[in-house]
């Protein structure tokens, strides 16, 4: 079944809405940050904190899928299978957030309780967030028939999520910082503090996304019955597999999760002034704003991004290409003194085209479920964006893990913010660090690029598709 008619005005207000709170919430875990608690607030060892964030991304790679492909089998009895669960999820989702930030001891010898709590509280998190996840972004592929109204929604939801995902991400650990240093409180109590305000609170933000309108329901077609029928489906989906291969292989840029690190032990206390209340995680937010800032270009101009590339496949071949450009010349640049500013603006011009790949991405996904459903007969959102979301945090964990399995291999040990000083660190870390940050983004694109040269999916294909099952849909509902 399909209802006429575009997104509402109304509906993307209250879309956006709720995806904002969602990115809230996920800037907490999603980005750097998460780390760096979990090394030098939880103060979990590196080489176990490698380990453990490389063991619950395996069990994301298990459990989204699953997730995707029982919503792909279950359909509520108005005929969604996507927006109920925008209803009923978002309070656990905000619930074990809180719980994840909770650091109830330092002590090594209870490392083996740290541990196991911290892995039973991700599992608890990860499978409420991921039946929000597939659902939030599996929806964008239902709201409307027209490809060209449903881009402009992904493409404004992609722009505002993100948007409000790097302005948290960036901005919470120097918030933090600031805090912590005006109360003088821990660093553990105030990240509990902040878990609630913009994880519980995200989270109850979130619900706001339940009012929009599923309109492509049910596909009056034979539907998948088995979880390996799903699966079968999933690997047929070659646009699917080839994205998910690219960001899989971006993952290996892993020092972008070491900018912290970087600023924390190679750069001077007194380098903003001396008393400056921003630290280690301030600096890391000027990073992220100087080099981040400027992707919002890109999303704003997405849409031609795609036109001038003749498609959004051409398009994130470009950005990764401009990408490895750009950090190449930063290195050379280098960070003493004041050729810092000077990398990190560079880098910034990178990132202009760079910001549209999510949209770009997305757009992608939407296509692919189409083109199966023309394919097929069967409409996959659910296993479809499960894989976006697996992928999403299987990269998080691989970029994360091989962050801190560096930090172990450069004999990184974490230290007391007053002891910290340039020269702290081994020589291996304070030759390797510089390299690492810079350099290993330009391999990821690298190689992210090579799955994309498979792809062929042109718009003159594309609009043979739309209007193919445009007729098909009509001749079911008569």
């Amino acid at each position: 079944m399909e209802q006429n008619g575009c997104v509402t005005k109304k509906e993307k207000v209250n879309f956006y809405i709720g995806l904002s709170g969602q990115n809230m919430l996920y800037s907490l875990i999603g980005g750097s940050f998460f780390t760096y608690f979990m090394t030098d607030i939880a103060l979990f060892p590196a080489l176990t904190v490698s380990v453990l964030l490389i063991l619950m991304k395996i069990w994301d790679g298990i459990n989204d899928p699953i997730v995707g492909s029982y919503i792909d089998k279950h359909t509520f009895k108005n005929g969604e299978k996507l927006r109920p669960f925008l209803r009923y999820t978002p309070l656990p989702v905000g619930i074990f957030t809180v719980l994840l930030f909770l650091v109830f001891s330092t002590e090594d010898d209870l490392l083996w309780l740290r541990v196991a709590y911290f892995v039973i509280m991700y599992i608890c998190w990860d499978l409420a967030y991921t039946v929000q996840d597939v659902s939030i972004w599996g929806i964008t592929s239902a709201v409307s028939s027209d490809s060209s109204d449903r881009d402009k929604f992904v493409q404004w939801a992609r722009t505002i999520g993100s948007c409000v995902y790097s302005v948290f991400s960036t901005v919470i650990p120097m918030a933090l910082e600031i805090v912590v240093n005006i109360t003088g409180k821990s660093f553990a109590f105030i990240t509990l503090v902040f878990a609630i305000i913009f994880g519980l609170g995200g989270a109850m933000i979130s619900k706001r996304s339940y009012y929009v309108n599923e309109r492509i329901r049910v596909v009056p077609q034979k539907k998948q019955q088995s979880l390996t029928e799903s699966f079968s489906l999933l690997f047929k989906n070659k646009m699917l597999m080839l994205v998910t291969l690219a960001n899989i292989l971006g993952a290996f840029g892993f020092g972008a999760n070491l900018v912290v690190y970087f600023f924390k032990y190679e750069i001077s206390a007194d380098f903003l002034g001396e008393n400056s209340l921003i630290g280690a995680l301030g600096l890391t937010t000027i990073y992220y704003i100087i080099t981040g800032v400027p992707g919002f270009l890109g999303m704003i101009f997405a849409d031609k991004i795609k036109k001038w590339c003749k498609g959004y496949v051409n398009a994130l071949i470009m950005m990764q290409t401009f990408n490895i450009i750009v950090r190449i010349i930063a290195f050379f640049v280098g960070y003493n003194g004041n050729n810092l500013w000077i990398s990190l603006i560079i880098i910034g011009v990178g990132c202009i085209p760079l910001g549209a790949s999510s949209i770009a991405q997305t757009s992608i996904f939407c296509d692919s479920i189409d083109y199966m459903e023309w394919k097929t007969g069967k409409r996959t959102e659910g296993i479809t964006f499960s894989m976006q979301t697996a992928f999403t945090k299987i990269s998080s964990g691989i970029t994360a893990g091989l962050a801190t399995l560096s930090l172990h291999l450069l004999d990184y040990k974490a230290v007391d913010d007053a002891a910290v000083s340039v020269g702290t660190q081994s020589a291996a870390f304070d030759k390797w660090i510089w390299p690492l940050v810079i350099l290993t983004p330009a391999i990821a694109s690298i190689l992210y690029i090579i799955p994309l040269l498979f792809i062929h999916y042109t718009p003159e294909k594309r609009l043979q598709v739309e209007s193919e099952l445009k007729e098909r849909r009509q001749q079911n509902e008569q």
